[in-house]
């Protein structure tokens, strides 16, 4: 039986699901699965949206977190000797991958890549980002999220004969069901209990709550959005490194509601009764949250937008604006008074989500 083995750094909420098929779809093609994982770094940690995978497929490693979390050194040795595939994030910060690499280049042990390709970050380096383009043909295979990534690769010359784009997904069915089962009674009273109106416009922020996110912009926002929608509230889902930063600026908004990191049915139902995703910064697989739950995706054009953003389709399924808060507050503001228009956009985010599923990623 051919091994194959997966390395991640730490294993996400949102990851579970999709080796749960992927376990499963290999089990049938007499392919065994190994998930190499280990605990988060203490930033990855402040998310609070980490798990562990069953003892089946998943194997959980020590981890050596260095030069300020920046690299990780994980005990994968024994595991890597033994597969016939090891697929890994193409990222830097992975110290196994500094000695994957070469030899994958030699043929001497077979490598894959899975992941953007590039990277959009505003906090690269250039030397950093010199070595990903050098090392970037020297793997066997490449599982490229989205067709944007694909095109980088081909454009940066990667063979396209060696490329799978594997349309990054998570699992949203949960969300979709909740969506479209959750009766207007029940709606009303989650609302109740957050303290939000039955008649209020509500948008959504869901994520990790981090600097790329651009948070006090979107509070910024959020303020000019309710001086032109009296009846606008705002829920912030999600954890991390600024939660306390943005606590503190919310305390004296009773329209803006933080509910903290939440997963599963109770993610789906704050979801469930929003109106618009508001996610002025970087957009990674949230989107896909949304269009699960039928809510438009509204942000700002960015250079730091992950290769997910290629599912948003401006005028179908969401909107963008110039990165300026007048600008992002403006077409929010018009949205929420333009109710055909909304109905549209929404009826767009459905259909997109019925089409990037972890079924088909799997």
């Amino acid at each position: 039986m051919k091994r194959v083995l997966i390395v991640e750094a730490q294993m996400k909420q949102y990851r579970v699901a999709f080796y749960e098929r992927l376990y499963a779809a290999l089990s049938d093609a007499n392919i065994q699965l190994r998930v190499a994982y280990s605990n988060p770094s203490l930033k990855e940690a402040s998310k609070k949206d980490t798990c562990d995978l069953p003892d089946e497929y998943g194997v959980k490693v020590k981890a050596y977190w260095l030069v300020r979390e920046r690299l990780i050194l994980q005990s994968l040795l024994q595991e890597t000797v033994k597969a016939d595939l090891v697929i890994v994030d193409q990222a830097n910060k992975f110290l196994l991958n500094h000695l994957l690499l070469p030899l994958g280049l030699v043929r001497i042990k077979r490598t894959a890549f899975i992941g953007h390709g590039f990277n959009a970050r505003e906090d690269r380096s250039w030397l950093s980002e010199w070595y990903r383009h050098r090392t970037i043909n020297w793997v066997s295979w490449w599982f490229a999220y989205t067709e944007k990534t694909t095109s980088y690769l081909v454009r940066n010359g990667v063979p396209r004969s060696k490329i799978t784009t594997v349309q990054n997904a998570i699992d949203t069915k949960e969300i979709r069901e909740q969506a479209r089962e959750l009766s207007g009674e029940r709606k009303n009273h989650l609302r109740s209990q957050l303290g939000i109106p039955a008649s209020a416009c509500v948008g959504i922020y869901c994520g990790t709550l981090d600097k790329p996110k651009k948070l006090p912009f979107l509070i910024d926002a959020a303020i000019k959005i309710r001086d032109q929608n009296s009846n606008f509230h705002l829920l912030v889902v999600g954890g991390g490194p600024e939660q306390a930063l943005i606590q503190a600026r919310i305390e004296a908004l009773p329209w803006v509601h933080f509910v903290g990191p939440r997963f599963g049915k109770e993610k789906a139902a704050l979801l469930a009764i929003s109106d618009v995703m508001l996610m002025p910064g970087a957009v990674g697989l949230v989107i896909l949250d949304a269009f699960a739950a039928g809510l438009p995706l509204l942000s700002t054009r960015l250079s730091i937008h992950g290769p997910e953003m290629d599912y948003l389709d401006e005028g179908i399924n969401g909107l963008l604006s110039e990165p300026d808060v007048s600008a992002f507050a403006g077409v929010v503001s018009m949205l929420l008074r333009d109710r055909d228009k909304l109905d549209r956009l929404r009826m767009g985010a459905q259909i997109a989500g019925s089409k990037y599923t972890i079924e088909n990623m799997a």
